[in-house]
C-alpha cells in the first residue's frame, strides 16, 4: 500500500495540473456561459417567476383576509360575551327585585295571618275566661248549698243532736262569700 502512494506521489509531481476550474481558459467558454445564464434569468424573470409571484400574493392577500376574519370574529365573540353578561345580570337583578318583592309579600301575608290569629286567640281567650268566671261561679253557687248542708251535717255529728240546714244554711253562705 505504501509503494502505492509513492507511486501516485510521483506522478502529481512530474505532471502538475494546469487547468483553473473557476476562471475558463477559453472565451468562447465565457460566451456561452454568459448566454445560457442570460437565457436563463430572462426565462426565470418574465415566464416562471410571474405565477410564482402571483400565487404568493394570494396567499400573502389570504393570509391578510384571514387575519382580519379572525379579528372580527373575535371582536363579534368579545360583543356577544358582553351581551350575554348584561343580560344575564340584569335576569340577576331582576330575580332579586322579584325575591324581594316575593318575600315582602309574605311577610306582610304572614303578619296579616299572626294578628288575625292572634286577635281570634284573645277573643277565644276572653270568651274561655268569662266560660270559667260563670262554671267557677255556679260551681261555688252551687258548692255553697252543699258546703251548708256537710257543715250543718258535721256540726250536728259534733255536738250529736239534730241541726236543721235551713236555718244555718244563711250563716254558711255569708261565710263562704266572705271568704271568697
Amino acid at each position: 500500500m505504501l509503494g502505492t502512494f509513492v507511486t501516485l506521489a510521483a506522478q502529481v509531481a512530474e505532471d502538475p495540473p494546469t487547468i483553473n476550474p473557476v476562471v475558463p481558459d477559453e472565451i468562447g467558454e465565457i460566451f456561452w456561459g454568459a448566454v445560457a445564464f442570460f437565457g436563463l434569468w430572462i426565462l426565470m424573470r418574465y415566464w416562471l417567476l410571474p405565477p410564482l409571484m402571483r400565487v404568493r400574493e394570494q396567499r400573502r392577500a389570504k393570509e391578510i383576509a384571514d387575519l382580519e376574519a379572525a379579528e372580527t370574529a373575535r371582536t363579534s365573540a368579545e360583543q356577544v360575551r358582553r351581551d350575554y353578561d348584561a343580560t344575564i345580570a340584569e335576569a340577576r337583578a331582576q330575580a332579586g327585585q322579584l325575591l324581594e318583592e316575593v318575600r315582602s309579600e309574605a311577610e306582610g301575608a304572614r303578619t296579616q295571618k299572626v294578628s288575625a290569629v292572634e286577635t281570634e286567640v284573645a277573643a277565644e281567650r276572653q270568651s274561655a275566661i268569662s266560660e270559667l268566671d260563670e262554671a267557677r261561679a255556679t260551681a261555688v253557687a252551687g258548692l255553697g248549698g252543699d258546703v251548708a248542708d256537710l257543715a250543718v251535717a258535721a256540726a250536728s255529728k259534733v255536738v250529736d243532736a239534730p241541726l236543721e240546714v235551713e236555718a244555718h244554711r244563711p250563716t254558711v253562705q255569708s261565710y263562704v262569700e266572705e271568704s271568697r
